[in-house]
């Protein structure tokens, strides 16, 4: 693919290794429902082979924002099933800092952040806070990730600020999301709280972070799709019905062409969405919520074709296959829905015009 180069390439080789060796599928259903949401050993393994310094510019120590390796990565989490918080905390948070702190800032916020020791969950746009005599109020009640955070990035009255997740006047109320991940409730009431970088911050710059979250959204779910996809033909080839195996019924076989369809469409969208955004194209917001509203409905109806096709297995906890449906109802609803990225879709320049 010629948006890839060898640093893309070789951030995907060592992700795929890693997640094959740490992230087994029966080995992590061994483990404790904590130790699946968060493994800190694990989030420093993945800061220390650079996957939280993809979307953070080489001047302030990351390795540029690079959208191809954001979608490797991040197809790479879905596929393994990842509930570090990669999107959240590795590409968003950092981005968002790298653009809108102050240089003083920057060099007390990123490296931490990237080294894994930092954890920062943003609230952009999502809650009802206001700013009263330099302290915060105000209630979100879905923080993806601010059930691990130590700092919260809030997006109020105009501007970024951060707040500490133990500061007096935080409230966090943690709850588990239905795939393992997990999420909060955040009520803010006259909580300190310090102003990231200036009023004026770029506009663009925020669009361009959460298009960048949408896109890995795409991505992650187009990696469930398809390990599930691998599954399900796994199934049908083996799974014995009257003497044959179930992949001889011409019904079912239709079926597994449907959702292989759905595959190889979502990857032209996700590809189109990272060429256009890492060339930094015109119609690159355009692709991006064209990627998050098409592959993340297209991954859930895929998903729940390979439950069916898998018989009352595809519903057990401990088949795979539920798990992945599980993760693309949620992507579907994460960084914007369907309905709100195809409005956007509609709304942004069009090639086509």
């Amino acid at each position: 693919m010629t948006w890839q180069d060898d640093t893309d390439a070789a951030l995907d080789d060592a992700a795929h290794r890693y997640a094959r060796e740490r992230y087994e599928f029966s080995a992590r259903l061994r483990l404790s429902t904590a130790e699946r949401r968060f493994n800190a050993a694990a989030w420093r393994d993945m800061a220390e082979m650079g996957w939280l310094s993809v979307a953070t510019p080489e001047a302030h120590g990351g390795f540029g924002v690079r959208a191809a390796s954001i979608a490797l990565l991040s197809e790479t989490a879905g596929r393994s099933l990842i509930n570090e918080p990669l999107i959240g905390m590795g590409i968003l948070a950092p981005f968002v800092v790298a653009h809108h702190a102050s240089g003083a800032q920057r060099e007390m916020l990123l490296p931490p952040m990237l080294a894994g020791e930092l954890r920062v969950a943003c609230v952009l746009g999502d809650g009802n806070f206001r700013v009263s005599e330099g302290r915060l109020s105000g209630r979100c009640e879905v923080v993806l990730d601010a059930d691990i955070a130590a700092r919260f990035l809030i997006e109020a009255a105009g501007t970024l600020w951060l707040v500490e997740a133990e500061a007096p006047g935080v409230t966090v109320a943690s709850y588990p999301l239905l795939d393992g991940r997990g999420a909060a409730t955040v009520t803010l009431e006259h909580a300190s709280c310090t102003s990231l970088g200036s009023s004026d911050a770029s506009a663009a710059h925020m669009a361009t972070a959460l298009h960048l979250a949408a896109l890995a959204t795409a991505a992650d779910s187009l990696g469930a799709m398809r390990a599930a996809f691998e599954l399900t033909l796994e199934h049908l080839k083996t799974r014995r019905q009257f003497g044959a195996p179930l992949g001889v019924n011409q019904s079912l076989q239709h079926r597994a062409v449907d959702i292989y369809v759905r595959i190889a469409e979502s990857r032209a969208v996700v590809n189109q969405a990272v060429a256009s955004v890492q060339a930094e194209s015109p119609y690159a917001a355009r692709d991006a919520h064209a990627a998050k509203s098409f592959v993340c409905e297209s991954a859930r109806q895929a998903l729940q074709d390979a439950v069916q096709l898998s018989g009352g297995i595809g519903i057990t906890e401990e088949y795979a296959i539920s798990h992945y449906l599980r993760r693309v109802r949620v992507n579907e609803q994460l960084h914007g829905s369907a309905e709100e990225h195809l409005r956007a879709f509609a709304l942004a320049p069009s090639s086509f015009h």
